[in-house]
């Protein structure tokens, strides 16, 4: 039993694995505290989600401008999508992991003041480090329908230009508990790390 629950963000480039090891980090939580004491938000699903929506205006343009294309959404959805699961899912005990964002300064913000309104100190940042070379490797063999050589492009560009200085910013500010995890490993092996870094 875990007395004071964990929050995890996990950050990298897409194809370094952070939705399988959110799972991991899921189910180990949860084979501790017991089934639903985890609440796993997927910012990246609940804006297919979305796009999903035809009938929607924001759909289609989400659909046109980012998800096809690869740009980086703009953080008012990225926001909207991970605090709807805020809202709906964070009890006064469960532990939270954040699975893709922040992938922007004002999103780390953003998250930030989520965590502090409700009261969560044990936050950890994970950092999945992996090469461009590897995560296109990944991405290919994983053949997702967004997953085209130009929309790869698109998202090995926006990591350099937003989600590295977001990065830099949790390694400069002595309130956060950045984790990097050397993300070219065994699944098993990068879990393990995970685990052992955030002292579970």
């Amino acid at each position: 039993m875990i007395n004071q629950p964990y929050n995890f963000t996990f950050i990298g480039r897409s194809g370094c694995g952070k939705g399988a090891q959110s799972e991991l980090l899921k189910k180990l939580l949860e084979g501790k505290n017991g089934p639903g004491s985890a609440l796993y938000i997927y910012t990246g699903a609940r804006l297919r989600e979305l796009a999903g929506h035809s009938e929607f205006f924001t759909a289609r343009l989400l659909n046109e401008k980012s998800l096809k294309s690869g740009e980086l959404t703009p953080n008012s959805l990225a926001i909207w999508a991970y605090t709807t699961e805020f809202i709906h899912g964070v009890t006064e005990n469960n532990h939270i992991i954040v699975d893709g964002s922040p992938r922007a300064a004002l999103e780390a913000q953003t998250l930030d003041e989520m965590f502090d309104f409700y009261g969560r100190e044990n936050v950890f940042h994970v950092w999945l480090n992996v090469s461009e070379a590897w995560a296109n490797a990944r991405m290919k063999e994983r053949g997702r329908f967004d997953d085209s050589p130009e929309s790869i492009k698109h998202r090995f560009a926006y990591y350099e230009r937003e989600v590295v200085p977001t990065i830099e910013f949790y390694k400069k500010d002595k309130k956060h508990k950045l984790i990097e995890i050397n993300g070219e490993q065994t699944i098993e092996k990068v879990h393990e790390d995970i685990v052992k870094a955030a002292g579970l």
